[in-house]
């Protein structure tokens, strides 16, 4: 589901939403898949991939390997080696690790709702339309550290088989990125609902928001849907602590949208609130975090890095009302891959993954709520020192893809990833894990002894690729308190 800076190649490799590609088609219902014989829904776990001993906490980095067909998982804090194990995706076997042609499922968007992990599968039954699979903690409380989850041991032919995983199929176009409603259990799943192959002035159709019932709940899962009011709905955040209020980027007509989910605790539909409009056409509108007063941050930027093109920073309150803006300032355009909110920080303060040239980088954002500007306020030098942008094994640069912060805002997750590589080759990217020390202000954030997890799982073996680490895009912190 997404390489994004190089149009003329999007025809030749797969889909990730920054490697687009997809066919149309949406339906109106969506139905659940049964579920296996292991495990129950809500059951706590203190062993296997996802457990955590009683009495401990623990923090586990999930990662989409977008391309891959993986999601790997890693202890960050807590007991437990750093490389618990992944789980193997691949529901239609990409020959040789090729992914041009039919071959993709492409796991991407990630959530984690205290007893489940859920993953959106890009292309799945088909190329036309996506699907979800949840994999219960307690149906992995058996692996050992370090395990790769065969596909064999949860799936026969073309349905679930064990484990109590759950296929829920969406049947829509690129359902990319979803929260936890955490008042009534349900996902709400943004749906880019365009063909991510063709150029994104043709991103016209319009984008959906699904209130998924908690697929934990076996049966029918009939959508509770909202039209988002927009075009291209890339990635999804939470305004509040419940996630009764939503924003969504749209990429395809430049505009945020923020959706009412309240609703879904008396079994109604999501309803729209209201839509904030950028007023430059032709940019990339992706990624979004809260401010933590009810708005609203989006980073905005041209497709190509450009020494004649600006990159900005729009902030918009709960009402789609501007607070304030700036321009990313340098020597060319910045390219924006993600955003995540400081919290509890005096004054809104964000971290912001810069993955253009030679500044790429995790850098602060501060706003001023009285005079309503955002400005460069600081960056993890401490992540630059380590390496994190130099991949080991690979000649291509890495820069940062996602970003993670923990509940405390003390614990940080990045994942970096190569900028182009190869349709049939491997990746070297990888994840990092550091805590944050702010010191008397957030600006001066200092990250404190970065840690490569990538680098304690199964290194890159060019001739296998279910060790290659081309695009890893999406990252959740399962937090549990034992």
């Amino acid at each position: 589901m997404r390489s994004w800076l190089i149009t003329v190649l999007l025809a030749t490799t797969a889909c990730l939403p920054d490697n687009p590609g997809v066919a149309e088609g949406q339906a109106e219902t969506g139905e659940t898949g049964e579920t296996g014989e292991t495990g129950e829904p809500g059951e706590t776990v203190e062993t296997g991939l996802l457990g955590c001993p009683s009495g401990e906490s623990c923090t586990i980095v999930a990662l989409s390997q977008t391309i891959d067909d993986r999601v790997d998982l890693f202890t960050a804090a807590g007991p437990g080696p750093r490389y618990r194990g992944a789980l193997d995706l691949d529901l239609k076997p990409n020959p040789g690790g090729d992914i041009t042609g039919e071959y993709l499922d492409e796991p991407y968007g990630l959530a984690w709702d205290g007893a489940d992990l859920h993953v959106l599968i890009g292309h799945y039954p088909n190329r036309d339309v996506g699907s979800l699979l949840s994999f219960p903690a307690a149906g992995l409380a058996d692996y050992e550290a370090g395990t790769l989850v065969p596909l064999g041991d949860w799936w026969s032919g073309s349905e679930v088989s064990g484990l109590g995983v759950r296929l829920t199929a969406l049947e829509r176009t690129e359902p990319l990125s979803m929260v936890v409603h955490r008042p009534s259990g349900a996902l709400l799943i943004a749906v880019f609902a365009n063909d991510l192959m063709v150029p994104d002035n043709l991103w016209t159709k319009p984008s959906e928001l699904l209130g998924l019932a908690s697929p934990s709940v076996s049966g029918a899962a009939e959508p509770r849907v909202a039209a988002a009011g927009c075009a291209g709905a890339w990635s999804i955040a939470a305004l509040d602590p419940n996630a009764d209020s939503v924003a969504l980027a749209c990429d395809g007509d430049e505009t945020v949208a923020i959706l009412d989910a309240s609703p879904l605790s008396a079994d109604a539909a999501p309803s729209p609130t209201c839509v904030a409009e950028i007023p430059f056409s032709g940019k990339s509108v992706r990624y979004l975090a809260p401010d933590g007063l009810g708005g609203v941050l989006v980073g905005e930027h041209p497709s190509i890095v450009s020494a004649s093109e600006d990159a900005r920073a729009w902030w918009f309150d709960g009402d789609c009302q501007l607070r304030g803006f700036t321009v990313l300032e340098g020597e060319s355009s910045w390219i924006v891959r993600a955003l995540a909110l400081i919290p509890g920080a005096e004054g809104p303060r964000w971290l912001l993954a810069r993955a253009d040239g030679d500044a790429r980088g995790v850098v602060i954002l501060a706003a001023e709520v009285g005079e309503g500007t955002i400005s460069e306020c600081g960056r993890l030098d401490a992540l630059d020192e380590a390496g994190a942008w130099t991949a080991v094994g690979g000649s291509e640069p890495l820069r940062p893809h996602a970003l993670a912060l923990d509940s405390e805002g003390t614990g940080l997750a990045v994942g970096v990833g190569p900028g182009n590589y190869d349709a049939a080759g491997p990746g070297y990217g990888s994840v990092w894990w550091t805590e944050l020390d702010y010191g008397d202000e957030p600006c001066d954030a200092l990250a404190l002894d970065p840690v490569e997890l990538g680098a304690s799982a199964p290194a890159v073996d060019p001739t296998l690729p279910q060790t290659w680490r081309r695009a890893p895009d999406v990252l959740e912190l399962i937090e549990v308190s034992g």
